[in-house]
């Protein structure tokens, strides 16, 4: 499917999402009557709609991670606890996972949840703990669970976040702080985008366009939903504005051209889908 830039926004406005592997349909997962379902999106309508078992509040924090082995949701339920689901193939419906962990798995109620896979494979995820401190989780297919080494200690409830897997294998994690986008190994944090970052926008969500640092940007929506591009040189532009499900354009022609060209990469990147194409 071609993807628009009305598919890009709606991505960062539900909890969650994925590009199927062969590129045909968007996975929008998304909160109906205090659950979670999958919607497939064509391009051109709402093709078909999965139940997830969950309970979950009304914004509910939630991470797709999919490759060719994996096709897993990770959310936080009412009680506050980091629950996964994996979706069955055979049976076509999405079975719950039991997380095996050492360590309560309790999340702040502001927590977000961000991730990718590591260069094994497993899946890693990053939220807020109840005291507002970042950590980070190894996953193995079998619902085993590893903490990794702390996060810098940031009380900040409801930290905006993302990770993904470099070209190189490296794991990265980015935050934003003051409107800026920050690395999460630097110790006091840098400013990694030149430029004004977000600016005055109050961004909810954001992720990278591109796990290429070179042509690397950033994409994120504001409280006021609307879309808001920081480029690979650091320049910040509005795309447009959500209203509901509609997408009302406001940039260039050519700045839109160029994020509806990375379109299925920057989907991909979202739920740490390898991009091939």
């Amino acid at each position: 499917m071609d993807v628009s830039l009305h598919d890009i926004g709606y991505l960062l406005k539900v909890p969650t999402g994925a590009l199927s592997l062969d590129g045909s349909i968007i996975y929008y997962i998304e909160e109906e009557d205090g659950s979670l379902t999958e919607n497939h999106w064509t391009g051109i309508e709402i093709s078909n709609n999965i139940y997830i078992p969950s309970e979950v509040t009304a914004s509910p924090a939630a991470k797709y991670l999919l490759n060719e082995d994996t096709r897993r949701v990770f959310f936080r339920n009412k009680e506050n606890t980091l629950q996964c689901a994996e979706f069955d193939d055979l049976e076509d419906e999405w079975t719950t996972v039991i997380l095996q962990s050492v360590n309560p798995l309790t999340l702040h109620p502001n927590s977000l949840l961000s991730g990718c896979f590591d260069h094994d494979g497993h899946q890693v995820l990053f939220l807020q703990d109840p005291s507002g401190q970042l950590q980070g989780i190894r996953i193995k297919q079998n619902g085993e669970c590893t903490t990794l080494p702390p996060l810098p200690y940031i009380q900040e409830p409801g930290l905006v976040h993302t990770a993904y897997a470099g070209d190189s294998g490296a794991i990265h994690f980015l935050y934003i702080a003051r409107h800026e986008v920050h690395p999460a190994n630097t110790s006091p944090p840098e400013q990694i985008v030149p430029g004004s970052g977000f600016g005055e926008h109050k961004v909810t969500r954001f992720t990278v366009t591109s796990t290429d640092e070179v042509e690397q940007g950033y994409l994120g929506l504001s409280a006021a939903d609307k879309v808001i591009y920081i480029d690979p040189q650091g320049e910040t532009r509005e795309l447009g504005q959500l209203d509901n499900k509609r997408f009302s354009a406001k940039s260039s022609e050519e700045c839109a051209a160029e994020i509806v060209r990375q379109g299925a990469k920057i989907i991909r990147a979202a739920a740490g889908t390898k991009d091939t194409k």
